[in-house]
């Protein structure tokens, strides 16, 4: 009995977030390790111990708020929900005071790791990350309700690699800024992608999202322009800034992603079923991409 509620606690986490969450949050830290030479492990976890709290409070608040709009959906890998608190509602009083729970949990550490390093950014991106993650479907803001989802979630895409890169450094620089937009661009590929295959149950439950407001067919336009822009970021960006990487691969490992949001926009026409299938590739992708894009800049690292 115990087992089978852990495990539907673990499913009501989609935990499977989590692994994107750590490399991006890892992509901020390489990127200060081989522009600048800072790494030390004590800052990076305890770095990532403020970001994952965090991001579990985001998965257990969302699906604690949407239980409405969940009811319309059918949940897959990256959307609809988890399910779990529909079929469980005994789970539900645990999803809120646990969501709660992380948010302190994520404060504590962020306000330590602020005063011990002496890195106030820190502190301030831990308080817009909760902040944007809790009112992503919390009252009395609810973003993805009003329509600010996919700006608070693009603005996430500056803050979880932010943190990574404020861990090690202290601060956030211009090299920083710079390489933070094409990452919130993909960001725009990948909230879209997450509400196409939800368009109708968000609809009947309120959420009042940009493929709700504008339909599946401009979401998917916006997703291929955001996507190949991204990639031209990358191609010019001042190469002196951000030696020895080298920024024609991120650019070509780019096009790994953009690439796929091309090809869903060609597939538009097609059966929901295919289109799915190609939404769900593009949220792949986009992980593959800051997958191999760490791995590059590992390999720099440990051989700079």
């Amino acid at each position: 009995m115990v087992t089978e509620k852990l495990i539907l606690i673990l499913k009501l986490g989609r935990l499977h977030f989590l692994v994107a969450g750590f490399l991006l949050y890892l992509l901020g830290v390489l990127l200060a390790s081989v522009l600048f030479n800072q790494f030390s492990w004590d800052r990076f976890i305890w770095g990532y111990l403020i970001v994952l709290p965090a991001h579990l409070m985001v998965n257990y608040s969302n699906d604690y708020f949407d239980q409405e709009v969940d009811r319309y959906s059918s949940p897959t890998q990256f959307s609809g929900g988890s399910g779990i608190l529909l079929a469980h509602p005994e789970l539900v009083r645990f999803a809120h005071k646990f969501s709660l729970a992380m948010i302190g949990l994520s404060l504590i550490l962020g306000v330590g790791f602020s005063y011990f390093y002496n890195a106030p950014i820190i502190l301030v991106l831990t308080i817009s990350g909760i902040f944007l993650g809790w009112y992503y479907t919390a009252p009395p803001l609810k973003f993805s309700y009003n329509g600010m989802g996919e700006i608070a979630t693009v603005l996430s895409g500056f803050i979880i690699p932010g943190l990574g890169f404020a861990a090690m450094m202290g601060v956030l620089n211009i090299q920083y800024i710079l390489f933070s937009v094409p990452i919130m661009l993909f960001y725009v590929l990948f909230i879209l992608s997450v509400e196409v295959p939800d368009r109708e149950a968000d609809q009947k439950g309120g959420k009042n999202t940009f493929i709700v407001r504008y339909g599946r067919n401009t979401g998917i336009k916006l997703m291929a322009m955001a996507s190949a822009l991204a990639t031209l970021i990358f191609l010019i960006l001042p190469a002196d800034l951000y030696q020895p990487i080298n920024l024609d691969l991120l650019a070509l490992l780019s096009f790994i992603p953009t690439i796929s949001a091309v090809w869903t926009l060609y597939n538009r026409a097609k059966s929901l079923e295919i289109l799915n299938r190609s939404i769900l590739r593009n949220i792949n992708t986009l992980v593959l991409f800051v997958a191999l894009t760490n791995i590059y800049l590992l390999i720099l690292f440990w051989t700079g």
